[in-house]
């Protein structure tokens, strides 16, 4: 089961949203399980709070030893942190749309629970299109065209 803490304190998250990213991240936990590949099987649950800038740096520069914000943070027990103003950010960049970058975050962090890894080009290729696959299969009929942010 997969759980939306919004902590975000800069952006409100509507309730509508979490129910959202909830019903999709559970359906992509449980396609996931069922792979059967790295630790996401052995999890029961994974947790996820949405941070702001500020938040995100502090945990990335604690664990990780870089004191930027960033994306996302996935750790092994089942816990990601998601950067919901580094997602405001990217969908500028990449032209798509704020709850899009953030249903995309929460499935590479799962993806990542998965055994999947993004560190070599050939691998960050693999991953990239199988959060792709996941996206448009899980996100696609669920946001449609509603714009949650």
């Amino acid at each position: 089961m997969v759980e939306v803490f919004p902590r975000c304190r800069s952006r409100e998250v509507s309730a509508k949203f979490q129910q959202v990213l909830e019903d999709g991240w559970n359906l992509v936990f449980d396609r996931l399980q069922r792979e059967g590949r790295g630790v996401i099987p052995n999890l029961e649950g994974i947790e996820v709070a949405l941070l702001d800038d500020r938040e995100m740096a502090e945990v990335h520069g604690e664990f990780l030893d870089d004191p930027t914000p960033t994306d996302v943070i996935t750790f092994e027990h089942g816990e990601l942190l998601i950067g919901v103003e580094v997602a405001e950010r990217q969908a500028r960049d990449f032209k798509t749309r704020v709850d899009h970058e953030v249903a995309l975050y929460g499935i590479h962090g799962m993806l990542h629970l998965s055994g999947y890894d993004d560190q070599l080009p050939a691998d960050f290729r693999v991953m990239e299109a199988r959060q792709e696959e996941l996206f448009q299969e899980v996100f696609g009929p669920l946001f449609g065209e509603i714009s949650f942010f």
